[in-house]
Parts: structure tokens; sequence; C-alpha cells
């Protein structure tokens, strides 16, 4: 690896995190424009927004990558993503809820208990799918050119489902609206332009300017997405590791950190309800739209690091899920069943780095 590499891949790097920074801010301003609940916005055009990069990484890897590794870069980009957030993330929001409880004036996640489930449960079922379709036998392996199609249209039955959702009534409701209202940052290609003498209101910009803000950073995200999936191939080869493996710790390193961040900022400011809305829509929109790419257009074969990744994302959501059936009162989820996930990701690196030092890699 050259210095130009690093150069190189250091800039992917930043292209991809500004570039989903901007787009999520375009794409939460669009749903403003568009007049959609803040929750269906949080939920779903930002975790659309946020869901982006990682979902790019594997169809760039797939279809314009032309080395023996591509297929193994896309399924590590795509597990990666989902195990992130839903092991890591999760126990960062419930570790920042925890150091804050003075702060926030509450020892628990105020979440809506109905949207919340309705979105992990989703992410279970499907993922709990793409997994089985992973570890089917070989005679059977002909069956995911047919359930893989499943995906797709999940996805929409969820869209419709979350939008048709009644808007709040109540007045602690109304509170929690006005608190993800306040949680949309000002559109950054409008403060831009103020800073250069245009007259545009940071906190109403023009359609025209949420949209170009949109497509810019869509470009952005897609050319470092190329760059990375590039230096993924080069370096397992390099190093002699598994891409797959590469490609799932590093992927949701340069993917996820807008998204994560976001969600730790929300928690602390004690916006709880759009924090870990914000997380359940990403993994919805994971384990269906990149699932369903690699699922149709790679053998699906996930290897050992990819199994344990994707087993302990869906055990984590599990937990959560049951927590919030069974221990949620009053829109409060305890704490501790965040916790579970910060384990098993580092249970995960863990055994990575033993199979690695032993030279027992996949």
């Amino acid at each position: 690896m050259t210095p130009l590499d690093v150069v190189f891949v250091v800039g992917a790097f930043a292209l991809i995190l500004v570039g989903a920074e901007l787009f999520t801010g375009g794409i939460e301003w669009l749903g403003i424009k568009l007049d959609l609940s803040h929750g269906a916005t949080g939920s779903v055009l930002a975790a659309i927004g946020t869901a982006t990069p990682e979902t790019l990484i594997p169809i760039v890897a797939i279809l314009f990558t032309r080395s023996a590794a591509a297929d193994e870069i896309g399924v590590g980009a795509i597990l990666g993503a989902p195990f992130m957030l839903g092991t890591l993330v999760m126990f960062l929001i419930g570790l920042t809820a925890y150091v804050l409880r003075r702060r926030r004036r509450r020892t628990t996640l105020r979440i809506d208990a109905a949207h919340a489930s309705r979105d992990l449960a989703f992410f279970v079922v499907l993922y709990a799918l793409a997994l089985t379709l992973a570890l089917l036998p070989r005679d059977l392996r002909f069956l995911k050119g047919y359930v893989g199609w499943v995906f797709l249209p999940a996805y929409f039955v969820y869209l419709y489902l979350v939008l048709r959702t009644p808007k709040r009534t109540t007045k602690l409701d109304r509170e929690e609206e006005k608190e993800e209202e306040e949680a949309f940052e000002d559109l950054s290609f409008a403060a831009y332009l103020r800073r250069l003498g245009a007259k545009v209101r940071t906190g109403s910009p023009p359609l025209w300017l949420i949209l170009t803000q949109v497509v810019i950073s869509f470009g952005a995200i897609l050319v470092g997405a190329r760059f990375f999936a590039t230096f993924v191939d080069d370096l397992s080869t390099a190093l002699g590791l598994d891409a797959l493996l590469v490609a799932l710790i590093l992927a949701p390193l340069a993917t996820e950190l807008p998204e994560a961040a976001n969600s730790l900022i929300w928690t602390r400011e004690g916006k709880d309800v759009i924090a870990l809305g914000n997380v359940a829509g990403a993994m919805v929109f994971q384990s269906t739209i990149p699932v369903s790419i690699g699922v149709l257009l790679t053998p699906w074969q996930l290897g050992p690091y990819g199994t344990i990744a994707a087993v302990f994302a869906l055990l984590s959501g599990v937990v959560v899920y049951a927590q919030i059936r069974l221990r949620a009162r009053q829109n409060s989820l305890p704490l501790s069943s965040l916790m579970i996930g910060g384990s098993l990701y580092v249970l995960f690196i863990v055994y990575v780095v033993w199979t690695v030092a032993t030279g027992q890699t996949s």
C-alpha cells in the first residue's frame, strides 16, 4: 500500500462522511417540505438518507468493481451496517442516556413503543429470513432466487404502515413532535449561501435548494463509495485477510458515523423518540433493500464472520424488541435493554482478533 493509496482512502472516507451529513440534512428538510409527520420523516426519510452510503457501497462493489472479491466486499458492507447499529450504536444510545441521566431527568429511554416495536419486528423477521437463505443447504440454494424478491415489497409495506400512522394528539406527543422538529438543523446549502450574501432563510429553505443539496451530496457519496470499495479490495489482498471481514468492519466506520453521531446527539438532548426511530428505521431499510441486492446478485454466502455478525445483530434486535413488548411502560424503555449490544460487538471483535492472531482466518 502506497502513501497515495492512504490519501485516496482518507479522501473517500471524508467524502462519504460529508456527503452523508449533507444528504441526511437535505432529506430531512425534504420531508418537512412534503408535510410528512416528523415521526415518518425521522424513521423513513432520515433513515433512508443515513442508510444510503452503506447501500451504495455494496451496489458499487457488486456491479462496478471487477475483482474476485467484489461479492465478498458487497456482502460485508450489507451485513456491517445492521450489525453495528443493532449492537454498538444501540449500546451507545443506552450508555449516553445513562451517563446523562441527571441532565435528562430520567433513567429510561422515552420511546414511541408502537412505532419502535413495529420497526424492530420488521427487522427481526426479514433479517432472520435473510440469514436462513444464507444457511440453506446446497440443494435448496435455488430458493433464494425466488424468496429474494420478498424484501423489496416488504419495505414498501413498511412505508405504507408508517405513513398511514395518525398524527399525535396528546400533550406529551405534541411535545415530542416539537422536539423532533427542533432536531432538524438548518439546511447547510442555505447557510453557505447566506455567508456569500444571498438572502436565503436557513430555517425555511426553498425546495429547489433542498433538491440541489440532496443530488450533489448523493453524488459525493457515490464517488466516495467507489474509491472505498477499491480500497477494501486492495487492502484485503495486501494483508491476506477475508475481504468480507475487512468490509464488515471498515464499511460501517465510514458510513454509520453520521447516523450514530446524530442519534447520540438527539439522546443527549432528550430527543429519544427520533434517536431510536432513526436507528430502528435504518435497520429496517438495511434488512430489505441492501439485503435484496445481496441475495439476488451474489451467491449470498456469509462465511463464519458474516454469519456470526448477522446472528449478533439479530439477537440484539430480538432483545430490544422483547423488552419493548414486555417491559416498556408508558413509552419508557429500561436502558438495560440496549446494553447487551455492546457486549456482543466486543465479543465479535475479540473473536476476529483471536482468529487472525492464531492464523485461523476464514
